[in-house]
């Protein structure tokens, strides 16, 4: 399931087991590594698309929009070695939310999650999510805030990629880079939009996806494609460095 991608072991967080529990900021992106691509909420695209190239993939309504972040498996060019982000480069609410989820239960109602592999958790130094009393800190509560915020752009993202599919605007795009090292790069199993059906929309059409925002994602989308070439040149001096 590509929303729990980078987590290992989740369990419900509760202010009893957890009371001491702390979480230290500023760990670095280790935990993305090895992560080539990374889901975006429609919300995120038009900034995510100055440093990735954005892709969909996925099936029927499980389909979300990707920052791809590597050519080869397991490899995130935008983590160093140090395990910290390339400075300047916008870092997905995904990766940021970590190591907090929302999860979704049978009866439609969300409990917050922690992984509790994560490097940041512990019980003796960070800031503490739980106080003495076992109410939430300002902290957990900041974040807890974020994780809302976040699931309900996941869920306008939805609406979005269903309405995408509606219209038969996607279309399954395997792309082959060469590199200027003779290293071939291949992105399988992904999705674009059809610009050809994109321009042939009628104006109706056209005028809807404007107001709800959603255009702004298409074009956001569609010129973020400029930055394959980028990667492949990220990916080609990380190779020439090792």
């Amino acid at each position: 399931m590509a929303q729990m991608l980078i987590y290992k072991e989740i369990v419900p967080l509760n202010r009893e087991k957890h009371r001491s529990l702390r979480l230290q900021a500023d760990t670095g992106f280790a935990f993305a590594a090895e992560t080539h691509y990374v889901p975006v909420v429609g919300q995120e695209m038009p900034i995510a698309a100055r440093d990735y190239p954005l892709l969909f993939s996925g099936d029927g309504e499980d389909m979300v929009p990707f920052a791809i972040t590597g050519l080869n498996q397991g490899e995130n060019v935008f983590v160093d070695s140090d395990g910290q982000w390339v400075h300047g480069a916008y870092v997905p609410a995904f990766l940021r939310r970590y190591p907090l989820v929302l999860a979704e239960g049978k009866d439609g109602g969300y409990t917050v999650c922690v992984d509790t592999t994560a490097k940041g958790l512990s019980e003796e130094s960070g800031e503490p999510l739980f106080g003495e009393d076992g109410e939430e800190t300002e902290l957990l509560k900041t974040r807890v805030q974020f994780l809302q915020q976040y699931t309900a752009e996941m869920e306008r993202t939805r609406e979005f990629m269903k309405r995408l599919n509606e219209l038969e605007l996607l279309r399954q795009q395997d792309l082959q880079i060469a590199g200027p090292d003779n290293q071939v790069y291949r992105l399988r199993g992904f999705h674009m939009v059809d610009e050809e059906k994109l321009a042939a929309l009628d104006a109706a059409t056209a005028g809807e996806l404007h107001e709800q925002g959603w255009l702004a994602w298409i074009y956001a989308h569609v010129h973020s494609l400029n930055n394959l070439a980028r990667l492949q040149q990220r990916a080609s001096s990380r190779r020439r460095a090792a």
